[in-house]
């Protein structure tokens, strides 16, 4: 029979198999010569003797062979428990070269993360990389996932639609930078790459095709972050006349069958809410890890009565105190948080850009620092502060201050949650959450002119709309997102479906009447030939898939990903066009500064 490495067992003793695969690990032992024979599926131990160890001894690592063999049973001491087809092996009879392979550039191991090559090396040879096991279960892995949520759509009727990648750009009025594309039929204009497919789904409603997905490729020209890569994954759906309700409980229905299916678990439903201000006050984030007490609490007030000249100056500024408190347990009798840990938080903090951060030990219903004098500048303040952060004995408190409430709301959520990781404290192993109520605007730091908070299609709520003209900024969206563990996982809305509202929006970001017609003009048109109530959500698959691994690399869920720098060693892209092919084909040229 024709088999997979991963597919023979005790059952198939006597049976002759023919195999296919890598020789992964070789061992000479004299008269016998043992390969681990590897594929997708799994590893089976071949053994060679006789005149055929002879022929066999010219195998290499990664040669691929086809052999034909009797499977049998391992002596007692030989058995590998850890391995599925540990308890037997293949004598082989007979066998032949398919291919062989180079010197490898580097070991294909399931050895730790620290015996891997450079992110560098793995990617440019990514094709070998993606021969480990850790890899190939990676892959099948999202390959489950995306099954699963396909037939789950399916059945609630949903169509599996497929917009276009080559798209009007809107960089006008998304704010955001998008790829761009020339064309060569018209030449001197350009196609944009969808950052989402948004608009075209919105397109569909009013088509009447009230029921859309689509496992979706979106394109985002941004700045390098480790969470993100220029070209990723979307779960993105759209429906009519339906209410944020409909959409999450449609969401968590999803993600029961997903840990039901694929990571047979069960998860309670429904995931809580939280108010975008609530979440900001008491985690200084807007997708705070509700696995740990990382709640911030504020200090302005006691502190700027205590004798602590440094956070005294920050309060005169007009900045502000947030603290966080770690119970005795998780704190300083843990023997994990020691002042090594706690000078390499203040490291971070500092890369952050927060101005500063003080740790004090509560110590029989003191407050204790290294120095002593910071403990003592804080004397006068000390049971003020400790009655408000409900502080105990034994207790780690770390304090931020910065002039800049988003930089320290930002350092301090930031801190908490690698104190958290750090302490292995989850209250639980999977913490979704629903952010809500988000700003309709928000204004820039740099010039103070409106933009949207998320993008300019998001509904305003009914009970702020009529403040749009007088207040925009205190206009609410129909807008929510999902947090998985601290991950944002996707983010959606009730879209605008009046155009003149619609048109109101991207005024009140600045835009011009013909900035609007030439961006979004062919949207507004349509919305205007009756636009039912619609609305959506859009899920980062990639993100997803590594939150439920327990990774925080999405690379490593990707097949063919780019680097840190969005390079992609492999194929060497992005790389120069030639000048001749430039100009013959889409009448550009390259300006190229010599100086840079």
């Amino acid at each position: 029979m024709e088999a997979d490495c991963g597919k023979v067992r005790d059952h198939d003793e006597g049976k002759k198999v023919v195999l296919n695969g890598w020789c992964r690990y070789i061992r000479d032992h004299g008269g016998l010569l043992f390969v681990d024979l590897t594929d997708r599926y799994g590893t089976t131990q071949l053994v060679f003797d006789g005149n055929l160890k002879k022929e066999a001894e010219e195998l290499g690592k990664e040669y691929v062979i086809s052999v034909e063999g009797t499977v049998r049973k391992r002596e007692k001491d030989t058995v590998d428990p850890s391995n599925p087809t540990g308890n037997v092996e293949v004598r082989v009879e007979s066998f032949r070269i398919i291919n062989k392979s180079k010197v490898l550039p580097f070991e294909i191991t399931e050895e730790k993360e620290k015996f891997l090559p450079s992110d560098d090396l793995r990617l440019k040879y990514r094709y070998l990389d993606l021969r480990r096991r850790r890899m190939v279960n990676n892959i099948e892995f999202r390959d489950k996932l995306t099954k699963t949520i396909r037939k789950f759509f399916w059945g609630e009727g949903f169509l599996e639609l497929e917009t276009p990648i080559l798209v009007k750009d809107t960089y006008d009025a998304s704010g955001s930078r998008t790829f761009i594309t020339p064309s060569r039929m018209h030449k001197g204009k350009f196609y944009g790459l969808p950052q989402s497919p948004q608009v075209y789904k919105q397109l569909s409603m009013i088509a009447g095709l009230d029921k859309y997905f689509q496992v979706a490729k979106v394109f985002r020209d941004e700045d390098p972050r480790e969470d993100r890569q220029p070209e990723f994954t979307q779960i993105d759906l759209e429906v009519s006349f339906k209410d944020e309700k409909y959409i999450q409980g449609l969401i968590e229905a999803m993600f029961k069958k997903v840990f039901e299916e694929v990571m047979e678990e069960k998860i309670e439903l429904p995931f809580p809410h939280m108010d975008y201000l609530e979440a900001m006050e008491r985690y200084g984030s807007d997708k705070p890890d509700t696995r740990f007490d990382n709640v911030l609490f504020d200090l302005t007030e006691e502190l700027s009565k205590s004798d602590y000249n440094i956070i005294k100056k920050v309060i005169s500024a007009g900045g502000k105190v947030k603290a966080l408190k770690f119970s005795a347990e998780m704190g300083r009798k843990s023997q994990k948080i020691d002042k090594k840990k706690i000078l390499e938080l203040v490291e971070i903090a500092k890369n952050l850009g927060l101005k500063g951060l003080t740790w004090l030990y509560v110590i029989k219903d003191k407050i204790e620092s290294d120095p002593p004098s910071i403990a003592a500048s804080l004397s006068g303040v000390s049971k003020q502060m400790m009655s408000k952060l409900d502080a105990k004995d034994g207790d780690l408190i770390l304090i931020g201050s910065d002039p800049s409430e988003n930089i320290l709301l930002a350092a301090m959520s930031r801190i908490g949650r690698i104190v958290g990781l750090v302490l292995r404290q989850a209250k639980k192993k999977y913490a979704f959450l629903w952010v809500d109520k988000f700003p309709l605007f928000e204004k820039d730091e740099v010039t103070g002119e409106l933009q949207p908070m998320h993008n300019p299609f998001v509904a305003p709520t009914e009970e702020t709309k009529d403040l749009i003209d007088s207040a925009p900024e205190k206009v609410l969206g129909k807008r929510y997102d999902l947090v998985l563990n601290g991950m944002e996982i996707g983010g959606g809305s009730i879209r605008i479906h009046n155009p003149d509202m619609q048109k109101k929006v991207l005024s009140k970001m600045g835009l011009s009447e013909e900035e609007i017609e030439r961006s979004l003009g062919f949207l507004i048109e349509a919305l205007s030939f009756g636009a039912p109530v619609h609305g959506g959500i859009a899920l980062g698959f990639d993100r997803v898939v590594a939150t439920l691994s327990g990774e925080y690399d999405i690379r490593d869920f990707i097949l063919f990903p780019k680097n840190r720098r969005f390079e992609s060693p492999l194929d060497g892209s992005p790389d120069s066009v030639s000048d001749k092919r430039l100009q013959n084909d889409y009448d550009l040229s390259v300006k190229n500064d010599k100086k840079s």
